[in-house]
Order: C-alpha cells, then sequence, then structure tokens
C-alpha cells in the first residue's frame, strides 16, 4: 500500500545557513497541472524568507523578503513546471538574480537580505503552501556565487541530458 510520510525539515544545519549572502539551488519538477509547490529558507516565519515556488499556472517564481518586505518577486512563465527545470535563487545586498535552466532571468539591484535563516522546508517557509513535487537535487551555498558559476550550476552537462530532463525524444 501506499503511505503518506511527514514532510522533511532541515533545523539548524551545518554550515550554517547565511542570511546575507547566499544561493537556493533546487532541481524540481511539479506533480501535475494546477499543482503548486514551494521550498526555501527562513527564519520559520513569513517575515524573512528565500523561496522558489512552482506556480499552480505553471510558472518559476522566486521570492525574498526581509522583515516582512518584499525585495525579490520574479515569475518565469515560459517552460513547463512538470520538466525538471534546474532553478537557482542567488542573494546579496543589492543583488538578486534568478536563474533557469543556465539563463539569467531577472535581476534586481536594490534590497535587502533576509535576517535570521536557520531552516531549509519544502513549504513556503512559515509552514504552509507545501511542497508537492518532485526534487532531483538540492544544494544552499553560504556565499553569492558570480554568474558564470550560476550558469555552470543550472546548465545541463550535455544535450542529451537537457533533452531527457525536457522530454524531449533523442534517436
Amino acid at each position: 500500500t501506499t503511505v503518506t510520510r511527514n514532510q522533511e525539515l532541515c533545523y539548524d544545519a551545518t554550515p550554517v545557513i547565511n542570511s546575507e549572502e547566499g544561493v537556493l539551488y533546487a532541481e524540481i519538477a511539479a506533480l501535475g497541472l494546477g499543482a503548486s509547490a514551494s521550498l526555501g529558507l527562513s527564519d520559520g516565519s513569513g517575515a524573512n524568507r528565500v523561496l522558489i515556488l512552482l506556480t499552480s499556472g505553471g510558472g518559476v517564481r522566486a521570492f525574498i523578503a526581509t522583515n516582512s518586505v518584499i525585495v525579490f518577486d520574479e515569475t518565469y512563465t515560459s517552460l513547463s513546471t512538470l520538466d525538471n527545470n534546474k532553478i537557482a535563487v542567488s542573494y546579496k545586498l543589492n543583488q538578486f538574480t534568478l536563474w533557469i535552466n543556465g539563463v539569467k532571468r531577472f535581476t534586481d539591484t536594490i534590497g535587502n537580505t533576509p535576517i535570521g535563516l536557520n531552516q531549509f522546508s519544502f513549504d513556503n517557509g512559515s509552514g504552509a503552501s507545501n511542497f508537492f513535487g518532485n526534487t532531483k537535487g538540492l544544494k544552499i551555498y553560504p556565499k553569492a556565487l558570480s554568474d558564470v558559476e550560476l550558469e555552470t550550476l543550472t546548465s545541463w552537462s550535455s544535450f542529451r541530458e537537457m533533452a531527457e530532463a525536457q522530454s524531449y525524444i533523442v534517436e
């Protein structure tokens, strides 16, 4: 029989999650059309968080808030969230970017970083909007990476790998 397991959480990780700068990376896919999925770093509340969301409308949303003030909120919709997508959100004082599948999609150069990030969770950071999807890769970097490093991180190692992840037929 099928058994549902409890949601996974990570508290007080080692090394410590850095609130001043960092990168949240995930290679994820939604379970189905209309499904939403959230994962991210937070202080356990909705006030300070860095999120990656697969929206029910079929887009990828990056969301960063500090002291309940939204400093970065961008949605990219030109892809299928049913396929595995490599997504990275980089945050640093006055430097926020969203990378998807090897391409920088959004940048913002104004804003403070979240305060007190100390946990990773498969939800919106405050216990709601649980993650319902497939996770192939997940990394948390304690430092903001360069554009070249982010491009490499979110790119495919070969054409075949990219084609298979995006459900293309390769002959």
